[in-house]
């Protein structure tokens, strides 16, 4: 009997932990309609500029309470799709929309909802908040996801690297460029003119969508079945065929692609950010001081390359704060709770897409805060983000489709083709017929 009573009572507790954290239809005990916000460590000092906007607000609205929490990034996620499938998530969530929250029927549809207009946002940063036309979220930045370079590198060889910030640069281009960077260092280290972490297909991704593929998928079905993503595989192929990249491409991780950045080893590489500037510059400063031993070194955010004829395109999209409501909730309750969403993307929160040195989504604050980027990096985010396309405008279940295919099918196949195991033309095959077979 007790121990039937032990358990009980344990089965409880973790309900009450997991329910209790996210009671969002509470008041306080001064009788304020308390919200409640989970969020995530958007960049190293994000929560106290998230206590100034909180206090901002309660200033404007002395009946609401806003109570906050920052998640883990690697156990947040599971935390809030346990409150979100016990029917009790917290009223204001930081992320970007998926098919599941959907399906829930617990995040609210903003359209009817908002106070503010939509056009005070970046039109493409608004799309990213969306499915199927209804809007979910609203943004506080847009990330960009393109390359970089060694500007000490760069600069020996000759690469007028300001040129393609402006006017980007095609495949063979690129090619020729990167040649300059393989050979060795005087201590006898390999470098190369390229790296590209190869532990999942973000390069792939990268120089299809300039290849004439912007998606890998329509409301038809996958578009990873022809000649273009074939042609695509041949150039990464040939990228490492050549030395432009290393031999082991498949096993080079983040850490790994910025070890070799650090250490002079990689004239170009990917995935970069706008924030590797500030980063890169951190890094030089403890070589200065004697924390760490290495050579300086200066980062240039660069544009991914084209292939002739095709549109150039950066990998981006949005993310931001997302409305719940729970069962039984007060519409009063709802609507303040839209107040606090309101807020926490506003003007005033362009704080955080500035201190991740990215351009501001919201119109309001364009220009009003200073970016932590050099003077030619700062213009080239400016152009890469005006080359970030809207999403693939396709239905939930298509995009589950493809979440599949990109994990049962394109990641193995490409560490197939990067590994040697598979050719382009076999990595080609495999995309058709599994392709057919999930999409069907």
């Amino acid at each position: 009997m007790k121990r039937g009573l032990s358990l009980m009572m344990v089965m409880l507790l973790v309900a009450a932990v997991v329910l209790g954290c996210s009671n969002n239809s509470s008041t306080s005990s001064d009788g304020k309609d308390v919200v409640t916000v989970w969020t995530y460590p958007v960049h190293g000092e994000y929560e106290a500029e998230l206590e100034e906007l909180i206090a901002s607000f309660e200033k404007e609205n002395e009946d609401i309470k806003v109570e906050y929490e920052v998640l883990s990034w690697a156990e947040g996620p599971q935390k809030f799709d346990i409150a979100l499938n016990s029917g009790n998530p917290p009223d204001v969530y930081f992320g970007k929309p998926q098919g599941k929250y959907v399906d829930s029927g617990l995040i609210v549809n903003l359209n009817d909802k908002l106070n503010v207009s939509q056009d005070d946002y970046n039109e493409v940063a608004l799309d990213y908040m969306k499915i199927e036309d209804n809007l979910y979220g609203l943004p506080i930045y847009m990330f960009l996801h393109v390359w970089g370079g060694n500007k000490q590198m760069l600069e020996a060889a000759g690469v007028d690297y300001e040129k393609i910030q402006q006017e980007g640069w095609t495949w063979d281009e690129f090619e020729e460029l990167a040649s300059k960077g393989v050979g060795k260092k005087d201590s006898g280290e390999d470098t190369y003119g390229f790296v590209f972490q190869g532990n999942n297909e973000e390069l792939l991704v990268h120089l299809a969508m300039n290849n004439g593929l912007p998606s890998r998928y329509t409301a038809d079905g996958t578009t990873w079945n022809d000649d273009k993503i074939l042609d695509t595989m041949k150039y990464i192929s040939n990228l490492v065929d050549s030395g432009i990249m290393p031999k082991e491409t498949a096993a080079v991780d983040p850490a790994k692609r910025m070890e070799l950045f650090y250490n002079h080893q990689a004239m170009f590489f990917g995935r970069a950010i706008p924030y590797f500037d500030p980063v890169v510059e951190a890094h030089n400063e403890e070589i200065k001081a004697g924390k760490i031993e290495g050579e300086e070194v200066d980062f240039v955010l660069l544009p991914i390359p084209h292939n002739e004829g095709e549109e150039q395109v950066s990998f981006g999209g949005s993310e931001g704060y997302m409305l719940f409501t729970q069962k039984n909730a007060k519409e009063e309750h709802l609507n303040n709770s839209v107040k606090v969403l309101e807020h926490l993307t506003s003007a005033e929160a362009g704080k955080a897409a500035a201190a991740l040195a990215l351009p501001q989504v919201h119109k309001d604050a364009e220009g009003k805060f200073e970016m932590p980027l050099a003077p030619y990096n700062e213009t080239a985010a400016e152009v890469l983000a005006s080359k970030v396309l809207p999403p693939a405008n396709a239905s939930a279940e298509m995009a589950a489709k493809d979440d599949r295919f990109r994990t049962e099918v394109v990641i193995p196949t490409f560490q197939g083709l990067l590994s040697g195991e598979l050719t382009p033309e076999e990595a080609l095959e495999t995309f058709k017929t599994k392709g057919e077979e999930i999409f069907k």
